[in-house]
């Protein structure tokens, strides 16, 4: 009966380690999932004043601006948006605004620059704005601030779930090791091994139940995805280890 009751016992210990390392790894995967799909449509927008897109030379301006955003190291991708793309734009996002726009007469609205920031240059946006200032004379600067807070809070988040990760497989390593070597000094008494299968088992049964409760969020393509395989044999690993390292504590105790 005592066996069974430990059986039951590290059964139920590992299955709820194993619940929160997959619950730990799905959530990271998560917020790295949500910060790409946020970062690839983050836009920092470059206003120009209008005789800045006038004239005959001002396609060879134009040329020479778009190379001198792109040639910048922290900026990924760089287009010209001319005032009629721009007003094309608007009329697919919100006819009723180019109704308001067509009363004041001609297109109103300005070229611009659209720039595609890289990774890198997101926390510190604002000097790297600064920095590209004096490329043109801009009318104006615009970015989503909101759509930046979240993706800085995303990528935050996944540095802390990597940190919590990280740390528990290296107290899970600690463990094996402080296991195998008090294996070699003490003898482990006859059945207590069942303790390894038992938290294997556990293992797969916390892996079961986090992605249980995680299913529904696979019908979103965008932040669905799935842990690589040998994320969960090593929480499985990691759980045998910690029946047969019980077993062996009991030994010496």
């Amino acid at each position: 009966m005592a066996d069974k009751s430990r059986l039951a016992w590290v059964l139920a210990f590992s299955a709820s380690a194993a619940l929160a390392a997959q619950t730990l790894n799905l959530v990271e995967r998560q917020c790295r999932r949500l910060e790409a799909a946020l970062r690839d449509d983050f836009r920092v927008v470059f206003f120009l004043r209008a005789e800045a897109v006038e004239g005959q030379a001002a396609p060879a301006r134009l040329k020479v601006l778009e190379e001198k955003l792109r040639a910048q190291p922290e900026a990924a991708q760089a287009r010209y948006v001319s005032p009629d793309e721009a007003l094309a734009a608007l009329k697919r996002e919100d006819p009723e605004m180019v109704d308001a726009v067509a009363l004041v007469g001609d297109n109103p609205l300005p070229g611009s620059f659209e720039v595609t920031p890289t990774a890198e240059a997101l926390p510190r946006l604002v000097a790297w704005i600064d920095s590209v200032q004096g490329l043109a004379d801009w009318s104006d600067v615009r970015w989503k601030s909101a759509q930046l807070q979240a993706i800085l809070r995303a990528r935050l988040y996944g540095h802390w779930m990597r940190l919590v990760l990280s740390s528990l497989f290296c107290a899970a390593a600690a463990l094996v090791l402080w296991a195998l070597a008090a294996s070699l000094r003490v003898p482990v008494r006859r059945g207590e091994p069942a303790l390894g299968a038992a938290g294997a088992a556990g293992g797969a049964l916390g892996l079961a139940l986090s992605v249980l409760a995680a299913w529904p969020l696979h019908r979103d393509g965008i932040l669905w995805d799935w842990p690589p395989l040998w994320t969960q044999a090593a929480v499985i690993a990691v759980c045998a280890a910690l029946g047969w390292s019980l077993s062996l504590w009991r030994c010496e105790s």
